[in-house]
């Protein structure tokens, strides 16, 4: 028998070491392979991708809470709020605290005075969303029912009352077209470049001054952080952040004491007017009727509250001071006199005989004069507002004329008050019909047109930018309701200069003319006399704008009221260096003599019992510089 070494045991175990080596280095290998596979990750998770997940880690566990400002207060002209801020208490309710849900809809629905079903359906509302998310069951309740809630807190713990900011008109409907009112952005404004950096639920002006100066108003948003939990609540607030920064306060050129007066003088009245500084495009008063609450935009309100402001016949939104477009009557006449006085046309000596009618172009017009004026010139004519003057007046101008003298004071354009939406009015000639309705203008028309009737249209304050013209003698102002901006703490900054649009080329003789006219129209037995106040020389214009032309001929007061006529009454005061100048509008007040002399008589006392016995916020903040 052969003997092979292969057999020893010495043999074997060097060969079985051999393998268990290999074996064991191919598991170190396979080891370290993971290892550094698992190092290599961990290098690329921590180094590499780190900041990524550290944000990411951040996010889950800290948020980033947006803290509104507070809107900025709107003044008047002396300084007392008209709009502020205020503390609104609303009732929320903790979803997880529920025990008995019956029970807690009828607690809530007997403390707050609220049906069961509505309590059950605000509930309803946050099915959807996150549970820690409190239901508001009940906006603003009053300092009662909130300190009520707040002594339960211990038999209530589902129940709490959280405040927030509202803002707050502080006398209603006061010059509510002015001053405007907010609300939450709306989707569709969101895309707009004006409402970049806003976010859904934020609050912004809407309308009036809140929206013209919202950028002023809305101040800087500000920023906290906190710490939540995975379900989102949040735990606690780190010290890290921005302080919100309210936005500035406003001073507007309204005056609150005629403000008030002009909203007494109103009463129920339909209609709009403005009280003007001649001499800066001021603002004192304004005011359209029918008027709404703005606080009622200030909290969430229903859709059905919406739906009958929008769908009611008297159009409460609407500003009528701007955007609504009336026949300007026989105040009319004074834009004739001038067009007539500065193309040559006629002379202040010029007469004329009215019999009570006229018969042009083989038609008949009426005078309101039943039996006629007689024997007439320019001054006695706008003093008795003779249609008939003013009729062949009109027809030895042409229409071009008169639209040329129209466009230069002032009417047929925007007047620019810092307010949205303002209407333009209409000022006819024969390239606007064409362009309107394709048709030539017929000389008939022009007739119509002469004494403030047919196309031509004007808006409350172009009339009262007009009368401030007359006064001041041929000056256009900007009209404006910002008086000046303010920071916090009362430093001023800003003030608000007065702008011209244009001066208007009237000759002295001419303004003198119209200045007397309307001066006899308060003070000389004219139609104005409703306005006259001793010592002050008042000079007006009334006027009687037909509704339908079934009111022709007729009195007014035998007319029914909704096709009554409308009322204007329109001027300035005193007669040389006027201090206001005016525009009162009363809808199917019938005549302007009647109706709207009255309003701007009471205003006008207010103002001047101011200049004569002025407090001393009034000193302090009194008007610019006049003349």
């Amino acid at each position: 028998m052969t003997w092979d070494y292969r057999s020893s045991k010495d043999f074997k175990d060097y060969y079985e070491e051999r393998r268990l080596q290999r074996r064991i280095g191919f598991v170190f290998v396979f080891l370290s392979g993971i290892f550094l596979a698992f190092l290599f990750k961990l290098w690329y998770l921590q180094v590499v991708n780190g900041e990524s997940y550290r944000r990411l880690a951040d996010n889950n566990r800290l948020r980033q809470v947006v803290e509104n400002p507070l809107r900025g207060l709107l003044l008047d002209r002396e300084g007392r709020p008209i709009v502020r801020n205020r503390i609104a208490f609303n009732v929320l309710l903790d979803r997880e605290k529920i025990k008995q849900l019956d029970q807690t809809v009828a607690t809530l629905s007997r403390v707050l005075d609220l049906p069961e079903s509505t309590v059950r359906q605000r509930i309803a509302r946050y099915r959807n969303r996150p549970v820690f998310e409190p239901v508001i069951v009940k906006e603003d309740v009053d300092m009662a029912e909130a300190a009520y809630l707040e002594s339960r807190r211990l038999e209530l713990p589902e129940i709490s009352v959280a405040i927030e900011p509202k803002r707050s008109y502080e006398d209603g409907h006061l010059a509510a077209h002015a001053l405007g009112y907010v609300g939450e952005i709306s989707e569709s404004q969101l895309g707009k470049p004006r409402y970049a950096g806003y976010q859904l639920g934020d609050v912004i002006g809407k309308a009036g001054v809140e929206v013209a100066y919202d950028g002023d108003l809305a101040g800087e948003k500000g920023w906290k952080q906190v710490i939540v939990n995975s379900l989102g609540r949040e735990m606690r607030e780190l010290p890290v952040g921005k302080r919100p920064v309210q936005g500035n306060a406003l001073r507007l050129t309204i005056d609150l004491d005629l403000q008030r007066e002009l909203e007494a003088a109103f009463e129920d009245k339909m209609g709009s007017a403005v009280f003007l500084d001649p001499y800066s495009g001021e603002v004192l008063a304004i005011i359209s009727k029918p008027s709404y609450d703005p606080n009622v935009f200030a909290r969430r309100f229903s859709a059905e509250e919406w739906k009958g402001l929008m769908d009611s016949e008297t159009h409460p939104l609407q500003n009528r001071a701007i955007q609504s477009k009336f026949a300007p009557g026989s105040v009319f006449k004074i834009v004739m006199s001038i067009a007539a006085l500065e193309s040559g046309k006629a002379s202040p000596a010029r007469t004329d005989f009215c019999p009570g009618y006229a018969y042009i172009y083989g038609r008949k017009f009426l005078c309101h004069q039943e039996g006629g004026h007689g024997t007439l010139a320019m001054v006695e004519a706008i003093k008795r507002s003779c249609n008939v003057y003013f009729y062949h007046l009109g027809k030895d101008m042409g229409i071009e004329i008169i639209s040329e003298w129209a466009h230069k004071l002032g009417f047929g354009q925007r007047t620019g008050i810092d307010l949205m939406h303002e209407e333009a009015g209409t000022v006819p000639d024969d390239a606007w019909k064409r362009r309107t309705r394709n048709e030539p203008w017929y000389p008939g028309e022009t007739i119509s047109v002469s004494i403030g009737q047919g196309a031509v249209e004007v808006t409350p304050l172009q009339m009262a930018v007009f009368a401030s013209l007359i006064g001041n003698g041929g000056t256009q102002y900007r009209p404006h309701l910002l008086l000046r901006r303010e920071i916090r703490g009362g430093v001023e900054e800003e003030a608000h200069a007065p702008e011209v649009v244009s001066k208007v080329e009237i000759k002295p003789s001419t303004l003198k003319v119209v200045k007397e006219a309307m001066w006899e129209v308060v003070n000389q037995g004219g139609t104005g006399t409703k306005a006259a106040i001793p010592g002050r020389d008042v000079c007006g214009k009334t006027g009687t704008a037909q509704v339908v032309k079934a009111s022709a001929g007729v009195k007014s007061e035998k007319l029914a009221e909704s096709i009554r006529d409308n009322a204007w009454f329109v001027g300035f005061a005193p007669r040389d260096n006027p201090r206001i100048a005016f525009a009162v509008f009363v809808e199917r007040g019938g005549h302007g003599g009647e109706a709207a002399a009255p309003i701007a008589q009471r205003v006008m006392l207010k103002f001047f019992d101011k200049l004569d016995h002025p407090s001393e916020e009034t000193r302090i903040a009194r008007a610019p510089q006049h003349p």
